[in-house]
């Protein structure tokens, strides 16, 4: 009776001993798809420490601190993951933007960026199309438009964003200094449906407010065409009012370059119907400009 009693301990011990690290991290999995995360986290640093940075235990120990919201824990393991394996590059990925979710959905904007930010080096293609938008939406709200705006023009290069997302480029482009580039994603905005309806009344004063600003741009270069364009373009759609009379002044300068004083008379009188109390420096060169015109006095 002894011999086999002994047998069957040697037996279960070596069957616990086999379980090693390998059983820890099944353990963990189990525990981890429960919903158990405090106990998979203990499994797998079990297994951790039976293994070394093995990296197929890191990520998933980055996994588990970002399902529970931990993101510098995660962040710090998925660091280490692939410091030991860059081949899990693509499944770190992965647990980066579920790691985000996460925290957007406990309403931390600030650690849903830090973990996407690892992410972003891998790729934007990385990035759902959600996530793309509301880390550029996290940005916007810190006025860090240079880090939304390509975020911007990768989510519609998707082909799958609405009109507020041509909106949302055309405003980060004009904070970030580009109203040039940003003209034709705020005209794309005002033809649509939304851009035409009350909506897009503040959008339509923003894009008046880049034309002016690159018609100046164009003026200043002699490039007379181009800035007539866009100051026709201001003054039709009226908006906004207090540029008009700017507009038709800026209008009138060119129109008188080029030798079309006829047509610059009536854009230097548009500044004085514009401004019925005839005050300000621009009434004053409107007016010495329509006396030249008319009489050759300087």
């Amino acid at each position: 009776m002894r011999r086999p009693l002994l047998l069957l301990i040697a037996l279960v011990a070596a069957v616990a001993c086999n379980d090693g690290p390998n059983g820890a991290v099944e353990r963990g999995d189990r525990l981890l798809a429960l919903g158990s995360l405090d106990e998979a986290i203990a499994e797998y640093k079990l297994a951790l420490r039976q293994r070394g940075e093995a990296a197929d235990v890191l990520v998933r120990l980055g996994s588990a601190y970002g399902r529970r919201g931990q993101v510098e824990a995660a962040l710090q393991y998925f660091r280490r993951t692939l410091e030991q394996d860059s081949t899990y590059r693509d499944a770190v990925a992965v647990e980066l933007t579920e790691t985000a979710r996460v925290a957007r959905d406990q309403g931390s904007p600030d650690n849903m960026a830090r973990a996407l930010e690892m992410a972003q080096p891998m790729g934007t293609a990385f990035l759902p199309l959600d996530l793309k938008l509301e880390l550029a939406a996290h940005y916007v709200d810190v006025s860090d438009y240079g880090r939304a705006l390509p975020l911007y023009l990768s989510a519609l290069g998707s082909g799958e964003t609405g009109p507020e997302t041509w909106l949302a480029a055309a405003r980060a482009f004009q904070e970030s200094g580009g109203c040039r580039e940003g003209l034709a994603y705020f005209a794309r905005y005002l033809e649509s449906p939304a851009g035409r309806r009350g909506a897009g009344s503040a959008a339509r004063w923003q894009y008046g407010q880049c034309l002016f600003e690159v018609a100046e741009q164009d003026r200043a270069a002699g490039r007379s065409s181009r800035a007539l364009q866009n100051l026709d373009l201001l003054i039709r759609q009226g908006v906004p009012r207090t540029l008009l009379d700017r507009a038709h002044f800026s209008r009138a300068e060119i129109l008188r370059r080029i030798g079309n004083l006829d047509a610059a008379q009536v854009e230097y009188q548009m500044v004085l119907d514009l401004n019925p109390a005839l005050t300000g420096p621009l009434v004053r060169v409107a007016q010495e400009r329509i006396r030249e015109i008319r009489y050759g006095e300087p």
